[in-house]
């Protein structure tokens, strides 16, 4: 009897963990959806991160936390007359961001992946259109696939460099160090 009752709850977590978890693909498309919504540049606020949340890792999440707190940190030590330590897009290469995505491949194994997504930012000053790929790391939890990290692939000369984990690193140094 318990050797069923243990392969029946087997199955069915199973089965639950299979059909409620989503692709990689999907959580990337979901969190640019959210992106183009906020529509913000910067650290996000505690109110644009609660709407990041179901998307991004626990580890991600809190770096965003840290670096706005380290923002506002900063913000007050220079009294507001200095630029915030991020003014750009924070989610793509560009800084202007993005006017629209389009998740071109992604991969995976275990409790990692991948995903290529190419942007573009739409001009309405001059009606030209930029084009670019970034990489969208993602991690395997318990709640399914969730984007823990950003590669920023731009090659133009004022963009980010590397990746978001290490720029929200140097943002939380930056604005705890005043």
């Amino acid at each position: 009897m318990r050797v069923l009752s243990f392969s029946t709850v087997l199955l069915i977590s199973c089965c639950f963990y299979a059909c409620s978890k989503e692709e990689p693909e999907q959580t990337v498309n979901k969190f640019y959806r959210v992106y183009l919504r906020i529509n913000s540049h910067g650290i996000p606020t505690e109110q644009e991160q609660a709407l990041y949340s179901p998307y991004i890792s626990p580890e991600l999440s809190e770096l965003l936390k840290r670096a706005n707190e380290a923002e506002q940190k900063y913000k007050t030590a220079t009294k507001g007359e200095v630029p915030p330590l991020v003014e750009s897009d924070l989610f793509t290469s560009l800084f202007e961001g993005a006017s629209s995505f389009k998740t071109i491949s992604c991969d995976s194994k275990e409790g990692s992946g991948s995903c290529l997504v190419e942007f573009k930012y739409f001009n309405p000053g001059d009606s030209s259109e930029f084009k670019w790929k970034d990489r969208v790391y993602l991690v395997k939890i318990n709640r399914g696939w969730v984007v823990d990290d950003i590669e920023y692939l731009g090659d133009w000369q004022f963009m980010h460099k590397g990746r978001l984990k290490d720029l929200l690193k140097e943002v939380i140094e930056d604005g705890n160090s005043n």
